[in-house]
């Protein structure tokens, strides 16, 4: 499937409440050094050979602040969850002593729907960056066509950007919820530590595959994995899911580049070793 260098992603837990104060709020802040091969995550969605012009808006727009020039290249939408391309040219002043992450806020209508923030630069010369992100979202919403509010204010992660580089932008996802399949479930599960969880849907798209689901209470181990798995033997597991609200009852667990389009699959809840933890649900396409 896809496959990382040992470029850096930095993950970042946003909290909804703190986020429109000063500095948002963050919870948690992860470096992932994930070495494989050939490019990173973000950089392969766009890379690849597959063509995601349905799903994508063409942007090409530029704004300037102390720090350099910003370019919104383009957007693709995908199940909530929004993707960037920017390109970054630092002004002569501006000279960061590590590698420089930029961390926008999407609203969304006017609304704010971010649960999670990823990004990743990629430098294409002394004064040129790319700058993809990841943003993932909770309760998107369905209109075909969304008024984004795109608003890069921080950049590696605690300092503040005075003047943000902002962009309106009108992005239509009227072709994705014609070919995003959903499986819906709504069955228990027990997995790691015994923890009984409720799997809602799985939603998969051109884009990724993300596994829905949520408990009755705070769940505080992360390391809930599952497996789906195809008629013909074929087998994917999942990334670690990320919190989907504050309480960390409501979760996600993306994998990107997989697209689920037989009717039929497999699902199994697994440890970090790959073994079945509880019986496996047969999903079928709505």
């Amino acid at each position: 499937m896809y496959l990382l260098s040992d470029d850096i992603f930095q993950v970042v837990d946003l909290n909804k409440e703190n986020r429109g104060r000063k500095k948002w709020g963050i919870v948690v802040v992860f470096l992932l050094v994930l070495v494989v091969s050939s490019a990173s995550l973000l950089y392969w969605l766009w890379d690849r050979e597959v063509d995601f012009k349905a799903y994508k808006t063409e942007v090409g727009e530029t704004a300037n602040n102390s720090l350099g020039r910003l370019t919104l290249n383009e957007v693709i939408m995908d199940d909530n969850q929004v993707l960037l391309n920017a390109t970054f040219e630092p002004a002569k002043e501006f000279k960061p002593d590590h590698q420089v992450f930029f961390f926008p806020q999407i609203l969304v209508n006017g609304k704010d729907y971010m649960v999670r923030n990823g990004g990743q630069s990629i430098a294409k010369s002394a004064n040129v960056y790319t700058i993809y992100n990841s943003i993932k979202m909770d309760d998107f919403p369905t209109d075909e066509i969304l008024e984004l509010d795109i608003r890069y204010k921080d950049w590696n992660v605690e300092t503040r950007i005075e003047k943000p580089w902002e962009f309106q932008v009108e992005a239509s996802q009227e072709q994705l919820q014609e070919d995003r399949h959903i499986f819906p479930i709504n069955k228990k599960v027990k997995h790691i530590d015994q923890q009984e969880l409720m799997i809602d849907r799985v939603v998969s798209t051109p884009i990724s595959t993300t596994i829905y689901f949520h408990s009755e209470k705070s769940i505080v181990n992360e390391a809930l994995l599952f497996k789906i798995q195809s008629k013909g033997g074929q087998s994917w597991t999942f990334e670690t899911p990320y919190p989907l609200n504050k309480e960390g009852t409501k979760w996600g667990s993306r994998l990107d580049g997989l697209y689920l389009s037989e009717k039929n699959y497999t699902l199994v809840p697994v440890d970090k070793d790959g073994s079945r933890l509880d019986s496996a649900i047969k999903i079928k396409k709505d």
